[in-house]
C-alpha cells in the first residue's frame, strides 16, 4: 500500500528538503506541497491524505489553528508537526501530535518519522488510539476566546483580539482591541492556555502578540523596548532580549 502526504510551510525551501527526504521512501508516492493553510484545508477536503507535515510558525494562521481544522474532517489525517522552535515541538508532541520534526532535521530523524507513521497506518489499533488522541488534543488545547467575569457583566474576548498582556499582582490585564480586562490568574497560566508561538513574553511582566512587535530597540546596555503595530511601547526584559532576537531575525 501506498501513502499520500501534504506538506504546509511558508518556506519553499523547507517544503522541498521534506519532499525530496519523503521521496527515499518508496511508500510514498502521493506527496503535495502548499505554502499555506487556507491551500492546505481546501486539497485536504478533496483528497484525504493519510499524513499532513505541518510548520507551526507561519504569517497568519499558525500550525496548531490550521491542525485543529484538519482534525474535524472525515476521516481526519495524522498529523506530523514541523518546528524551528523546540519549545513549540515539545508542547505540540504533549498535545497528542503524531510526532514532530525540529528543523533542521536530517535524514535518520525522517527516517524515524517515517517509521512511526507506517507503523499506525498499518495497525488498526494504533491507528485508532492516534485519532483519539489527536481529537482530545483538538478538543483541550489552546484557547479560542477567554471568558472574563466580574459581578456586573461576562465578558468573551477572542485571542485573536488580544494585543498584550500585562501581569497586575494575582491578576493579568487583558489589552485587547476594544480596551483592557482584568482577568484573576497568574502569567504562567494564561499563557499555558493560549496558542502556543502567538504570544511571546518580553519581560517578566509582560507577554504580547508575536505578529504585531514592530520594532525592538536598545536604550542602553540593561534596557530595551518594542515597538507595537498599535504603536504602544513596552519594556523588554533583559533575560528576554535574546530570545525575542533571535525570533524575529528568524522570522525575518
Amino acid at each position: 500500500m501506498s501513502y499520500s502526504a501534504f506538506i504546509v510551510d511558508d518556506e519553499a525551501m523547507a517544503r522541498g528538503n521534506l519532499i525530496d527526504g519523503l521521496q527515499q521512501h518508496t511508500r510514498w508516492a502521493d506527496l503535495r506541497t502548499y505554502a499555506s493553510g487556507k491551500d492546505l484545508i481546501a486539497a485536504a477536503v478533496q483528497h484525504q491524505p493519510h499524513v499532513v507535515f505541518l510548520d507551526i510558525e507561519m504569517p497568519g494562521e499558525n500550525g496548531l489553528s490550521v491542525a485543529r481544522k484538519l482534525l474535524a474532517l472525515r476521516p481526519s489525517p495524522l498529523i506530523v508537526f514541523v518546528t524551528a522552535y523546540s519549545e513549540h515541538a515539545v508542547a505540540a508532541f504533549e498535545l497528542y501530535a503524531v510526532d514532530y520534526l525540529l528543523k533542521p532535521f536530517d535524514d535518520n530523524r525522517l527516517a524515524q518519522c517515517v517509521a512511526r507513521l507506517e507503523f499506525v497506518l498499518e495497525n488498526q489499533a494504533a491507528m485508532t488510539q492516534a485519532h483519539e488522541a489527536q481529537s482530545n488534543w483538538a478538543e483541550d488545547a489552546a484557547l479560542q476566546r477567554l471568558v472574563i467575569k466580574s459581578s456586573a457583566s461576562v465578558r468573551v474576548i477572542e485571542v485573536d483580539e488580544i494585543r498584550w498582556i500585562a501581569a497586575n499582582g494575582n491578576y493579568v490585564d487583558i489589552h485587547h482591541q476594544d480596551g483592557k480586562h482584568l482577568l484573576r490568574a497568574s502569567m504562567k497560566h494564561v499563557l499555558s492556555k493560549l496558542p502556543p508561538g502567538a504570544f511571546i513574553q518580553v519581560h517578566r511582566g509582560y507577554a504580547v502578540r508575536f505578529e504585531i512587535i514592530r520594532e525592538l530597540k536598545n536604550q542602553d546596555n540593561d534596557r530595551a523596548v518594542i515597538t507595537l503595530a498599535t504603536d504602544e511601547t513596552l519594556p523588554v526584559g533583559k533575560s528576554f532580549r535574546q530570545a525575542l532576537l533571535d525570533r524575529l531575525c528568524h522570522d525575518a
